[in-house]
This record gives structure tokens, C-alpha cells and sequence, in this order.
């Protein structure tokens, strides 16, 4: 993708190169959620629970930016699909952790298995510390604050 203007900075770029990719994959997503037949915010609770392990709803709403009504709506749908379960908490016997039950990972894998082996071969071009450095951006990025997280 070119520069939008050769009086942008390298920064004003990246920033401009991430919303690119991130609006690609949330159109990625998009299409995989309509293939398995759900909607995307249900996918993304899934990717979270998957990244993130089991989670209370109060912690998935949290992550989502969703109110934990809405969080409730999402996990009735999830649980009635057969894609979580609901167990107590053994941390706090009045709350309950969700967890993602193992063939819905099976069914997501399958409609990222090409894309992940693109990735892969993609990112074997690249040495070592590049790619720890990239890592590093990422691994930073993710921890920056936002109102959905």
C-alpha cells in the first residue's frame, strides 16, 4: 500500500498501514463468522475466550466493551450453539467462568488454516530480530488501554 502523502511521517504511515490491516481482518472475520453462521461479535468473544482462556462475563465485557446484558445475549446464543459452557467459578462461588468448548476451535481452525499457513511462510522471510522487534510493537500495543479493553 502506498504512502498516503509524501509528507506524512514514518509513524503517521504505521498508523495508517494498521487501520488498513485491522479493517481487513475485521472483514476476514466477518466472512468466516457468516461461513459458520454467526455474527461477528459472537466470533470475537470467541477469539477472546481462545487468546485469553476461560473468562467471567464480567471480564468478557470488560474486554468487549459490551455491557454485561449484552455479554449475556452473546453467551445464551454461544451456549445454545454448543460453542461455550458455563461453569461455577472456584474463585467466587457467585460468578461462573466461561469456556470454550473444543469443536468449536476445530470448526474456527479449519477457516483460518490457509490464512495461518500464508502467515507462517510469510513471516519465515524475515530474520529473527525483525520479527522480535515486530513482536515487541505488538506485545505493547495490545497492552495500551483503550474503553473496550
Amino acid at each position: 500500500m502506498p504512502r498516503l502523502s509524501n509528507q506524512k511521517s514514518t509513524a503517521e504511515d504505521l498508523v495508517y498501514q494498521l487501520r488498513h490491516f485491522i479493517a481487513g481482518v475485521i472483514l476476514y472475520n466477518q466472512r468466516v463468522a457468516d461461513q459458520l453462521g454467526m455474527n461477528p461479535t459472537d466470533m470475537q468473544c470467541i477469539h477472546l475466550l481462545e487468546l485469553m482462556g476461560p473468562l467471567t462475563p464480567g471480564k468478557l465485557a470488560e474486554c468487549t466493551g459490551l455491557t454485561t446484558g449484552g455479554v449475556t445475549v452473546v453467551l445464551d446464543r454461544l451456549e445454545k450453539a454448543g460453542h461455550v459452557r458455563r461453569e461455577r467459578n472456584p474463585q467466587d462461588r457467585r460468578s461462573v467462568l466461561i469456556h470454550l468448548q473444543p469443536e468449536t476451535l476445530g470448526q474456527i481452525d479449519a477457516h483460518y488454516a490457509s490464512t495461518n499457513a500464508q502467515l507462517g511462510a510469510f513471516l519465515a522471510a524475515y530474520p529473527e530480530r525483525d520479527l522480535k522487534t515486530v513482536l515487541e510493537f505488538l506485545t505493547k500495543i495490545n497492552s495500551i488501554r483503550t474503553p473496550a479493553n
